[in-house]
């Protein structure tokens, strides 16, 4: 199968979008939960052969336990236990190193072409114009951590209905303060990595400081701007949460630009030393006021969080400093019209702890507690509220909102690391979760894990700060290692398709809050390589779901498992841009794109409007 057309696509039979299907499948064997058998309605309808209804061999599916309000924490804690031990059952190293492999800098921007197979041989018309980027890692060493790697944006501009021209892509560095000292010591020498250097801290401790003394710095963390992207009015930024951001820009071809590097955006970022300040990798807009709000963090002093709000163009508002007990990792937050929630949970950062037991300075500490704060927005003081929850880890919200009778209800996905190599080397799974929390009290009302069989990564809602009736991710189908690409991590995850879970009852569908809305699976070999992007069709009603996926052949005789000569070849190694109806993600890719060359392994992706492009 060269991608996502009628052979593969049509061949879902999910005439249900409520079916559940394991995400291990292949394409061509995967049916709507109820059926283990291709019918004759089916195969009519699909212009199907009897000769093709054999090959398909689709083994009984069970059907799993709908009502998961009603489990014990047991059963809970066995059901997730479960999907690991499966998923790293099914690993395929050679897939996910040859997806970890650097790619090549691209800057001009190259054609693409609508694939051969699409079920459509244009974009839809009601898709919204723009550019798709999505940021990552590359360039690290072999003897670097992953996210060492220099922050590149890969870019798939979709262009206006008018304009006639092509669908464009580009892959370009962020031009960082640390590329640009590098290039002025003009003898080759590079920053040195620190998240190579896990689980030991002196190591870490050695490159920062031979960093401040090749290139006559003081802040000696280079500033990657590799982990996500954050839009304000007509600014973008790349943003690596530990240093301050980067503005760049995109043109109507595709082509990228660095405007600054280490900005501090008029002031609101400070200064601080090692690495220059800190501002938030992730943020939310408020879809009424427009205000973008993002919480940072640091290790250094008091107050450890820091709140901040803006107006169109990174204009600062306000900037409120929250004290937590611990220095934690606060990636991400959620945002309601009265609240930012902040996510005060224990994968806390001790620098000290590589002076004085050569330990890596971020570890998982469960006894030191987990908490969610709520901040009042328009305030100029610290006046949040914290509620006690069950400890974990959540690097990322999907959604929070107010209700009626001013409950304040957030979704994220959460994991429950098992040691302390958990989150630095090991790779720990996530399942959606959900936390009601009472002002009013000061309590914690409900939290529960919504669907423990489905492992999940990068959360998407249709709306942000509202009810949302239903959220989106990136299925995690295996789990394993060893990673040979990086020092760290030592395992990781293959992405191999899209789900969309049901956040509340709905009777009229027959649905619980938890439950599998649909979903779409990768053929076999392909592996998503951006979260889910949503945008809102043109007419205002319904979305589409864009995803970049990359195929990997399997190892065998030809390549003798040499993951990095066929990463490299430049044809055994493709990616697409997929385009799905996020009314029926099941039915697989609405168009297909072909890009020119392949998008190797990254982290978030931004959609920038065709108004703001140059």
């Amino acid at each position: 199968m060269r991608g996502f057309g009628r052979t593969g696509v049509l061949a879902l039979l999910s005439k249900s979008c409520g079916a559940f299907v394991p995400s291990h499948r292949p394409l061509h064997q995967t049916l709507p939960l109820h059926q283990t058998t291709v019918t004759s309605s089916d195969a009519a309808a699909l212009n199907v052969t009897d000769e093709s209804i054999d090959s398909f061999d689709v083994p009984p599916l069970a059907t799993p336990k709908q009502n998961y309000a009603s489990y014990s924490s047991v059963e809970i804690a066995d059901a997730q236990a479960n999907a690991e031990a499966i998923s790293r059952t099914m690993f395929d190293a050679f897939a996910m190193n040859a997806l970890f492999v650097n790619v090549e800098e691209r800057p001009d921007p190259t054609p693409c072409t609508i694939s051969s197979d699409s079920l459509t041989s244009s974009l839809p018309i009601d898709l919204p114009r723009g550019c798709l980027l999505r940021i990552g890692p590359n360039g690290a060493s072999t003897e670097e951590g992953f996210l060492d790697g220099d922050g590149m944006v890969h870019a798939i501009t979709l262009p206006d209905n008018d304009q006639g021209s092509d669908i464009m892509y580009s892959a370009t560095y962020v031009d960082t303060k640390g590329r640009t000292l590098e290039r002025w010591a003009a003898n080759g020498k590079t920053f040195a990595g620190t998240l190579g250097a896990a689980p030991e801290g002196l190591p870490m401790l050695g490159n920062l400081l031979r960093n401040g003394l090749t290139f006559g710095t003081l802040e000696v963390q280079k500033d990657t701007c590799n982990t996500a992207l954050a839009v304000s009015g007509s600014r973008i930024l790349a943003l690596m949460e530990q240093t301050p951001p980067s503005e760049i820009k995109i043109d109507k071809m595709g082509r990228m630009r660095t405007v600054e590097s280490f900005s501090r955006l008029d002031g609101a970022v400070p200064s601080a030393p090692i690495n220059g300040g800190c501002f938030g990798a992730h943020g939310r807009t408020d879809p009424v006021t427009g205000e973008r709000v993002h919480v940072s963090y640091q290790s250094t002093s008091r107050p450890f969080v820091r709140v901040d709000t803006f107006s169109d163009d990174w204009k600062l508002k306000s900037s409120v400093g929250v004290d937590v007990p611990c220095p934690v990792m606060v990636h991400d937050l959620a945002l309601t019209p009265n609240y930012t929630v902040i996510l005060d949970f224990p994968l806390t950062i001790r620098p000290l702890k590589m002076f004085l037991s050569n330990k890596f300075p971020v570890e998982y500490e469960p006894q030191n507690g987990a908490r969610i704060g709520l901040t009042p927005r328009g305030r100029n003081k610290d006046e949040t509220q914290w509620f006690d929850v069950e400890s974990g880890v959540v690097l990322h919200a999907a959604n929070a909102y107010e209700r009626e009778d001013g409950m304040v209800v957030m979704h994220a996905f959460k994991s429950i690391p098992g040691g302390d190599s958990s989150y630095i080397l090991d790779y720990t799974p996530a399942f959606l979760y959900e936390w009601v929390l009472d002002p009013a009290t000061g309590k914690t009302v409900a939290e529960r894990c919504m669907n423990p069989d489905v492992m999940v990564e990068f959360p998407i809602c249709e709306v942000s700060g509202q009810k949302a009736p239903t959220v989106y991710g990136l299925t995690a189908t295996s789990i394993g290692g060893p990673l040979v690409q990086f020092k760290t991590p030592q395992s990781a995850i293959l992405l191999d398709g899209v789900v969309k879970f049901a956040l509340e009852d709905d009777a009229v569908q027959g649905l619980l809050g938890g439950d599998v809305v649909s979903r779409f699976d990768l053929p076999s070999g392909w592996h998503s390589v951006s979260e889910p992007t949503v945008l809102t069709k043109t007419g205002g009603k319904g979305h589409y779901v864009l995803l970049i996926a990359t195929f990997v052949p399997p190892a065998d005789e030809y390549n003798k498992g040499d993951h990095v000569t066929v990463a490299n070849d430049g044809e055994s190694v493709r990616s697409q841009l997929l385009i799905l109806d996020g009314d029926c993600i099941s039915n697989g890719p609405v168009t297909s794109v072909d890009l020119p060359h392949h998008v190797n392994y990254g982290l978030h992706s931004e959609f920038i409007d065709w108004d703001i492009l140059e």
